[in-house]
């Protein structure tokens, strides 16, 4: 059953990144990337709501978590995820580990895989 509601989350999840993206492209234009920065920031807010929920017994239930939090804010956007947990580290006063590893190590290590994947592209 946890399958299909990650599954059915990130269809959905998946979808409304894609039209919401295409929505931007057409109305805004593609000299920036609106939709992928709209998409970033509204999926950070709509994981840290679902978790305040879950956190006070509103929404707590395990099936819920599988559908919106892994389903659909995965499908969604990774994004709010790597700053739900950067938010989660500073609360708990894990200062190194959220700012120096995991948000500044992973733009930079993200980057330069991205670096390496495109330069592996174009040589084979």
């Amino acid at each position: 059953m946890d399958l299909l509601l990650v599954g059915a989350g990130g269809f959905l999840g998946a979808n409304a990144r894609y039209i919401l993206s295409s929505y931007a492209a057409r109305r805004l234009g593609t000299a920036f990337p609106y939709g992928t920065f709209f998409i970033n920031i509204t999926g950070s807010f709509i994981l840290a709501l679902f978790s305040a929920l879950a956190s006070r017994s509103i929404l707590a239930g395990v099936e819920y978590r599988w559908l919106v939090a892994v389903g659909f804010c995965g499908g969604y956007t990774t994004f709010s995820t790597y700053t739900f947990e950067t938010l989660t580290m500073l609360r708990e006063r894990n200062l190194r580990a959220a700012l120096l590893f995991y948000l500044i190590g992973s733009f930079i290590a993200g980057l330069l895989s991205a670096l390496v994947g495109f330069w592996l592209g174009n040589v084979f």
